[in-house]
């Protein structure tokens, strides 16, 4: 399975806690593992998993599929497709594996009660799908993973001020280690505040490049509404799709900003660019669409991809 992490505990016996999270923290802005599994309590005889495909019916591959997307956070596309058929290998092998989607919207009118949902989404930077598990309803960055102290929320807190208020969706870490005399709670010093950051790193919040930090693609997902909440000012929206946007490309002449994804698209096989608000010039370099057949083409393993860009997704 390529590094995924695939141990699950058997049906009948859940976690105790909420499965952790890649670098320690838990699954944030969730209801407790306990209720998630207490709502997806009708298991389905294993004499007719084979044949379920009516929304809202819960079997034990769409519940090991949730566990162990809960475990990890969130999952590139690729991932996701290879953790569904890992499922159905181990519970339903004779089961022909069902379409992503109707899967995934399986799930989700499950967890509608829940105000949860497995949400998609593309990275900022490359355009890449990426799935997550977020909560549909408004939250505050006080109901951030358990294992955060509040001092450490509050680093979090003004780091994302920085990235929203950048014009280039990052902030510096000499700029927010310059804030930790400013926390909420107990005092921090600054080689703590680098260990902290790179928990928010390891937790996917956020990504760093080059001694810079951006949201990563599951903090956009989970933090939507938030953000535009508590930011109306400062919040920067995408003209082609309309999502929030954190890094991307904007005209110069009128200003309006494009997530990279999209800028590729837009302006695919356009040898001269125009802006789609006011049509002037589009100065800066259109980067190239994401294509998961080309990637796959070229026998590069996402790690090696990773290193290139210099990134951690």
């Amino acid at each position: 399975m390529g590094g995924l992490d695939l141990r699950w505990q058997p049906m009948g016996e859940p976690h105790t806690r909420s499965p952790r999270l890649e670098g320690g923290a838990e699954p944030s802005f969730l209801p407790s593992s306990s209720s998630v599994w207490t709502a997806l309590g009708r298991c389905v005889p294993p004499s007719m998993q084979g044949n379920t495909r009516r929304t809202g019916i819960m079997t034990d591959v769409h519940r090991r599929f949730l566990q162990l997307l809960m475990t990890h956070g969130v999952l590139e596309e690729c991932d996701v497709k290879r953790l569904q058929k890992h499922c159905y290998k181990v519970h339903d092998c004779n089961a022909t594996i069902e379409k992503l989607e109707d899967f995934i919207n399986n799930i989700n009118s499950v967890l509608e009660s829940l105000y949860i949902e497995i949400k998609k989404g593309v990275t900022e930077d490359d355009g890449r799908p990426i799935y997550a598990l977020v909560n549909l309803a408004t939250t505050s960055i006080s109901k951030m993973a358990s294992d955060f102290a509040e001092n450490e929320l509050d680093l979090f807190r003004k780091a994302l001020e920085l990235i929203i208020d950048s014009d280039t969706g990052f902030a510096s870490s000499t700029n927010i280690l310059n804030l930790v005399d400013q926390l909420k709670g107990k005092k921090m010093r600054k080689k703590e505040a680098e260990h902290v950051l790179q928990k928010f790193v390891q937790s996917k919040w956020l990504i760093e490049k080059e001694g810079e930090f951006t949201l990563h693609g599951r903090a956009i997902l989970e933090m939507d509404q938030y953000i535009r909440e508590t930011y109306p000012d400062a919040v920067k929206v995408c003209n082609i799709c309309r999502s929030l946007l954190i890094q991307g490309q904007s005209c110069e002449t009128c200003g309006i900003r494009m997530h990279l994804p999209c800028v590729a698209k837009y302006f695919q096989s356009n040898s001269e660019p125009h802006c789609p608000h006011c049509n002037d010039y589009w100065p800066h370099e259109v980067p190239e669409v994401f294509d998961p057949e080309k990637e796959r083409e070229t026998g590069m393993s996402r790690s090696n991809k990773r290193s290139l860009r210099s990134r951690q997704h």
